[in-house]
């Protein structure tokens, strides 16, 4: 072999062993970290090859990743509500990333009626909660989730029940005797509570103020409007998130009740002397030790506990998110307990870039044991209630007192809070359902037709016994003998929308904006109430054998109610117009027509309008731009409407009468006979109509590190729908004037 030859095979080899060195070179596995500003690990985080979407990957319950992409290559790494960073590889095989908050992401859009809008461009006087806050501080329901987040929205209970409703003011109330409660709107649907909202299912909390926001829900936006949107799919990998909380309720503090001595001696200045013995034996009462009936009722540690399990994910034609929450307490009053299970899935399907549907299956069940904090039903007057004798109930007993003497009706034999308790029982189950159904379709460039479809069916299965303990002071009569009463109730309400948006980005040039809305709903609502009474049962006969043998007893007429529908026609549009990028404008107007007004007065018109200045955007305010991120100006005026009445108040109207009315007997045997309803029947009865006024500012500083809204504002509620006592012997108990 010639050394040509042998120089050629050498250079060969070393050309081949090159273009492998270089091919092994130029793919590398990069392996690292993702977290967020406070060290945490982001858990899915997107790991991207840019410009090659099909080589990805998301971080693990760690932050982790590992991802096989060029040498040469870039990685994109994001995450939902953070800023996107594009990191260059450049042979690196650990790279490790802190990503930080995107405020204007989590910030840019807000759910408005009908639609959504970029939080720059409101004109109203909007606020808002996201999930990530929501997630920081674990609650049982979504009311408690807007506890102290928002300015202007108080949030009270009545009653220490973990299933009782939550009561929310926006701006206080307009109406003095009608429900002053907002609107709920759950993923475009209205319901009538939010408490059976799983905390972990919300994606945002939207409520909305003042008339402009609130008008296109006319007649029912008058006290505000909450909108809840829950999770949807996101495009990606199956992500499965879960979650967990334990927590303990502890009463803080009670009311300070008085000693055996301070009772005894406050017995001898009311003339009670009798019953303790003598003033000079007083000191006696000193060594006695005393029952705190608040401690005996609420004194036990509740517990709570909470867990919640979500499976999302999809492509870019399918995303589905499906999610369970359970929630489980052990109330502070005895006897009492609550459980909840929530099911919520949503779908959305893109079949073109024309067509898309949508679906959301959204159900509840609870149950709730004992009283719960709430007051005895069956009392005959509230002042007789456990919960109110418990704060006052004598200490000790008279030393007259024989507990076996249950005959005489007197101070001696009274039952106390405690066994008056235990001689209750009752257990509310609570079944509920929710479907909405809809079609987006984009016939034309600009233009977005939609339709939906909701329908709600709530069951509510109550069981109440009392023993002969429990029913001292019955409302029923029939004192001292056991009592049943089983309440069914059952709701069902059904809605259907149309909606046809234009929206034009790029008018004039793409100087300005141009947003218009038009659309027509309609909406019906039934309720239907079956109640069974028994009395008269054996005194003798416990709880459990009531229960088992409820026919032992004597059985009252049935109760069954049937509430008149109540229909809902509405017809409403919205425009805004944003000029320059600067100057913005809302006009919104709504039409509606309820079937709780008589002819001639069912129709109610409800006009706003809005305009708003970004101020910050002015040429002149450049030198500000340092420290000023945002500053707007706000002023609106408006309408929003209010009929929360009872459906057959402007006809006269019959019922049976109730088992505690007075009715006839033959053979000593009561009848149940027709009655007028407790209203006076009044045709001319009207919306009830609030006038807002606001004016507002919105600010941010340092690239919105801090942020915050200046609202100032005035409502003028008028023709009230006041419920108001009348003489009684029109043969009527109210009007609505």
């Amino acid at each position: 072999m010639s050394n040509k030859v042998k120089n050629m095979r050498s250079w060969l080899l070393m050309l081949f062993a090159a273009i492998s060195l270089s091919v092994s070179a130029q793919t590398i596995t990069v392996k690292g970290n993702v977290k967020d500003t406070t060290g945490e690990p982001i858990i899915g985080a997107s790991v991207v090859e840019k410009g090659n979407t099909t080589n990805g990957t998301i971080t693990d319950l760690d932050g982790n990743y590992s991802i096989k992409v060029p040498s040469k290559a870039t990685l994109t790494i994001s995450y939902i509500g953070m800023k996107t960073q594009d990191i260059a590889v450049k042979g690196q095989s650990q790279i490790n990333v802190t990503l930080s908050d995107d405020t204007q992401a989590l910030d840019e859009v807000v759910v408005i009626g009908y639609g959504t809008v970029a939080k720059k461009d409101l004109t109203g006087s909007v606020s808002s909660v996201s999930a990530k806050q929501i997630a920081a501080i674990p609650v049982s329901s979504a009311s408690e989730a807007l506890q102290g987040k928002m300015a202007g929205v108080s949030i009270t209970t009545t009653e220490g029940s973990p299933d009782a409703d939550v009561k929310i003011r926006v701006r206080g109330g307009g109406s003095l005797s009608q429900d002053n409660s907002p609107l709920y709107i759950v993923d475009g649907f209205p319901v009538s509570s939010i408490s059976d909202i799983a905390p972990s299912e919300i994606q945002s909390i939207d409520v909305l103020k003042d008339a402009s926001s609130t008008a296109i829900y006319g007649a029912r936006g008058a006290n505000g409007v909450i909108i809840i949107t829950t999770k949807s799919g996101k495009e990606g990998k199956v992500q499965v998130d879960f979650g967990a909380s334990y927590g303990f309720k502890k009463v803080t503090k009670l009311n300070k009740v008085m000693s055996p001595y301070d009772y005894v001696a406050y017995q001898y200045e009311t003339g009670r002397t009798e019953e303790y013995g003598l003033f000079e034996d007083m000191d006696i009462w000193k060594t006695m030790e005393g029952t705190d009936y608040q401690d005996e009722i609420f004194g036990r540690t509740g517990n709570q506990a909470q867990y919640n399990l979500n499976v999302s994910g999809g492509s870019k034609q399918l995303k589905y998110n499906i999610s369970y929450a359970h929630n489980d307490e052990k109330s502070i009053m005895l006897g009492s307990g609550f459980n909840k299970d929530n099911v919520n899935a949503k779908i959305n399907s893109e079949l073109n870039k024309w067509l898309s549907l949508d679906f959301n299956v959204r159900m509840s069940y609870s149950t709730l044991d004992g009283l719960s904090g709430g007051a005895d039903t069956n009392e005959s007057n509230a002042a007789n209630s456990i919960v109110a004798n418990a704060t006052r109930f004598r200490p000790v007993n008279p030393m007259a007192y024989d507990a076996s003497d249950d005959e005489a009706n007197n101070a001696y034999t009274t039952k106390n809070p405690l066994e008056r308790l235990l001689g209750v029982y009752k257990k509310k189950t609570t079944f509920n359902q929710n479907y909405n159904a809809g079609v987006n379709w984009k016939p034309f460039k600009n233009f977005t037709f939609r339709s939906e479809f909701g329908y709600g069916w709530k069951y509510e299965d109550t069981d109440q016994v009392w023993n002969a303990d429990g029913a001292q002071n019955s409302k029923l009569g029939y004192n001292g003998q056991p009592q049943a009463v089983f309440t069914r109730v059952t709701t069902k309400n059904w809605r259907n929308a149309n909606t046809l948006t234009y929206d034009n980005k790029k008018l004039f040039g793409g100087r300005d904006r141009i947003n218009v809305l038009l659309g027509h709903e309609v909406s019906s609502n039934e309720k239907k109430t079956l109640e069974n009474t028994s009395v008269a049962f054996p005194t003798s006969m416990s709880i459990e054998e009531v229960l088992s043998t409820a026919g032992a007893g004597t059985a009252l007429p049935n109760q069954t109610t049937l509430a008149a529908k109540e229909n809902l026609l509405s017809f409403f549009g919205r425009a805004n117009y944003t000029l320059m990028d600067k100057y913005l404008l809302t006009v919104t107007v709504r039409a509606d027509g309820s079937s709780k007004f008589a002819k001639g007065n069912q129709w109610g018109v409800f006009p706003s309008a809005a305009l708003a200045w970004r101020i910050s955007d002015e040429q002149f305010m450049q030198n500000t731009r340092n420290w000023l991120s945002s500053l707007k100006l706000r002023l609106s005026y408006g309408t929003a409407g209010n009929n929360r009445i009872n459906s057959g108040l402007t006809y006269t109207a019959y019922s049976l009468s109730s088992n505690t009315a007075r009715a006839p007997f033959f053979n000593g045997d009561r009848t149940s006979m027709m009655e007028l309803g407790s209203y006076l029947y009044n045709p001319k009865l009207k919306w009830e109509t609030t006038v807002t006024r606001n004016f507002g500012i919105d600010y941010g500083f340092w690239n919105n590190r801090l942020s915050g809204s200046i609202d100032l504002y005035w409502n003028t509620t008028n023709d009230l729908l006041m419920k108001t006592e009348i003489p009684a012997n029109a043969g009527y108990n109210y009007q609505y004037p």
